[in-house]
């Protein structure tokens, strides 16, 4: 007996020091685990992202004995279709399943506009509510109608909730209803109050408790219309949000948190991760990006003619504030795929591992005879409940747009996020233009004074207004000469956007509206300003923020040269979409400008009625060349950034990369505990007497 208190003395250091490491890491167990009734538990965790109004199935291009062939892929019937499969096959297996949806429930474009007819259903509203959510978590599109139409889309709901620690309805009456009380949303829900911070889910068949959180991307008040409801200013400030909820959670006993957010893309993921505590699992939203299980075959996890490239593993691994693993997820938008995660939590409520064989994203692929040529295996049957509710009348809708014929083009027009979102567009110009033209219709019916040397006007539109619903290019087949439709407009310029004129433009003003715009170059950027009457020369060899050289104005006036404002240089008035002169997309010192009114009341107006003035677009105009004709040039191209990285974004790590963490695993520190105890019982009781 001479060593056992020494020993003693040990095995008590041992347990004061897991007693402090369960305690550093904020997962020591609460006495209310037990209580739930918790043990080993699978989670099937169902997501998708960014579904964004895509309801009906798209094509993919496939060759098949030589031939290309085009095979049907997505659709929110099929969606369904996917999720009721995999749901099933999770309960089969004894699985607990949790299912969200990390934003961008809609978008403005052709198929939305069916839903906003009078007397229309909301169309998005129908087809999620048929889907068996959790939860969704607010995007930034829920705003681009303003608070009004997200309202519309939530009170269409059967009950299912909304999340997001970071925004705060307050400002919006119309929300007073809809708000729970204390953000905190349990089951069953009082009186409609779905709009929530967080909220605790009980697995009906499993008895296990989740908590999920939802967060919104800080940047909301720059790329959409939220208007009196207000987001946390960045991602730092997010975290605090989210990790207030995430603390009241584990004070409740609810110790398996999955942190649900549309922050625009995986690298802000991974960096709120790195500022959490307590977060096992992260759904991320609004990068539309596609991750891929090296585990598992390719053929099972891509669309047959996917075109996107991979960002990563499937899930990725970050690193949180805590040193605990963080498991990411993410898929592609669209309803192309409905990802699928099974993490196995123990009684700690830690993820003890990820089932790889069956973590990974599943297609969306409707059954059809070239699926099954091209040997997909796993085609669904599209629900019939949402093709004869959805997908039918959409289809009849669309049909009008797509047959009222507005202009011809010998030219193929460019209206990619490559090409509009990296420098200057053919397409780009033609809408700057079309502004321009709304500007000069006006004159007559509001007064205006005519464009000409002693009152300068110009016209800008942020890339990022100009969107690709329906493909890349006009004519949608990819080939001119062809025709423009009424849905092709409706398409490419979605957003309830007015016309609105800013005059009194300071020439430093404007500069400082092109230095926005060329800050991100060579990286995409929606920000990225597409303009007419003015031409533009950057140098991005130079700091962010004194990049632009020259803007010369029509007619030869310059404004800026060798990158300083030329003494006696106009004001000006600029012709743009309500959005970037509400300071839309980093243009907050237009929003400042007072000078300001509308003079049509949408920006797709603008373009359609230009293209019936025009009546084709002529091979041989050369505003409308393939790439434009040189109004925004760069001296030169520095090495390649980041695409679409938003200025001023923390540095995260490299998202496609699995990140190593040190094991914090409660039961793997108690075994190793029992077996010290074990191990000293066995000496000192060899000794007694």
């Amino acid at each position: 007996m001479a060593y056992a208190r020494p020993v003693a003395f040990l095995v008590l250091a041992l347990l004061a020091a897991v007693a402090l490491l369960l305690i550093a890491t904020g997962r020591a167990p609460t006495p209310s685990v037990a209580a739930q009734g918790d043990g080993e538990v699978t989670l099937t965790l169902l997501h998708n992202n960014d579904g964004e109004s895509a309801l009906l199935p798209l094509t993919n291009a496939i060759e098949i004995d030589g031939v290309t062939v085009e095979v049907p892929v997505a659709g929110v019937a099929a969606f369904r279709s996917v999720v009721d499969r995999e749901i099933a096959q999770a309960r089969a297996a004894g699985n607990a399943v949790l299912a969200v949806n990390a934003g961008d429930a809609y978008l403005s474009s052709a198929a939305f506009l069916c839903g906003q007819r009078e007397g229309a259903p909301f169309y998005d509203a129908v087809a999620q509510d048929a889907i068996p959510y959790d939860a969704h978590v607010i995007g930034n599109h829920e705003f681009d109608s303003t608070p009004d139409v997200f309202e519309r889309f939530v009170s269409s709901f059967e009950g299912q909730p909304f999340l997001s620690a970071n925004l705060d309805f307050s400002g919006e009456a119309g929300f007073a209803d809809l708000l729970d009380e204390d953000g905190l949303i349990e089951a069953p829900i009082d009186a409609g109050r779905v709009v929530g911070r967080s909220m605790i889910v009980d697995d009906p068949a499993t008895g296990a408790r989740f908590g999920l959180v939802g967060a919104t991307t800080p940047s909301l008040t720059r790329i959409s219309i939220p208007r009196n409801v207000t987001v946390t200013p960045d991602l730092p400030a997010t975290a605090t949000a989210v990790q207030a909820e995430i603390d009241r959670l584990l004070a409740l006993g609810v110790n398996k948190i999955v942190f649900v957010s549309h922050l625009q893309d995986l690298a802000n993921d991974v960096a709120v991760s790195a500022l959490l505590r307590g977060v096992d699992i992260a759904v991320s939203g609004g990068g539309n990006d596609l991750l891929q299980n090296p585990a598992v075959e390719t053929s099972l996890q891509l669309l047959p003619g996917e075109g996107a490239p991979v960002a990563g593993e499937y899930p990725l691994e970050a690193t949180g504030a805590d040193d605990r693993t963080v498991y990411i997820v993410t898929t592609a938008g669209n309803y192309k795929y409905a990802g699928r995660l099974d993490a196995v939590f123990n009684a700690a409520g830690e993820v003890e591992r990820i089932v790889t064989a069956s973590s990974y994203p599943r297609p969306v692929v409707p059954r059809s005879e070239v699926a099954a040529a091209a040997g997909f295996t796993d085609a669904v049957a599209p629900d019939p409940a949402l093709v004869a509710a959805i997908e039918e009348p959409v289809t009849d809708c669309l049909a009008g747009f797509a047959s009222t014929t507005i202009a011809t083009t010998e030219v193929l027009l460019d209206v990619s996020r490559v090409g509009l979102r990296g420098g200057e567009s053919n397409a780009g110009n033609l809408i700057a233009d079309a502004f321009l033209h709304a500007y000069d219709r006006a004159v007559p019916t509001l007064g205006l004074p005519e464009r000409g040397p002693a009152n300068s006007v110009i016209a800008v539109l942020n890339s990022g207004g100009i969107r690709q619903n329906a493909g890349d290019t006009l004519p949608t087949s990819g080939s001119a000469p062809g025709d423009i439709f009424l849905v092709n407009t409706l398409d490419v310029l979605p957003f309830p956007n007015a016309v609105s004129v800013v005059r009194n433009v300071s020439p430093s003003d404007l500069k400082a509206l092109f230095e926005v715009s060329g800050a991100r170059y060579p990286a995409a950027s929606g920000a990225f300003l597409q303009i007419a009457g003015i031409a533009a020369v950057y140098d991005p060899s130079r700091p962010a923020g004194s990049r632009v050289v020259s803007l010369t104005l029509v007619g030869g006036a310059p404004i800026v040269a060798d990158g300083e404002i030329v003494e006696g240089a106009p004001a000006v008035t600029i012709v743009t979409s309500s959005f970037v002169a509400n300071g839309g997309d980093g243009y907050a010192i237009l929003g400042a400008n007072p000078n300001q009114f509308q003079i049509l009341a949408t920006y797709e107006q603008a373009l359609r009625e230009y293209l019936q003035d025009l009546g084709t677009v002529a091979a041989d105009d050369p505003r409308y060349a393939p790439g434009g004709e040189g109004r925004s040039a760069f001296l030169e191209t520095p090495d390649e950034a980041p695409a679409d990285q938003p200025a001023g974004a923390p540095t995260a790590p490299d998202t496609g990369a699995r990140l190593a963490s040190p094991e914090r695993s409660f039961p793997a520190l108690l075994v190793l505990l029992i077996l010290v105890g074990a191990a000293v019982m066995a000496v000192t009781g060899k000794r007694r007497p």
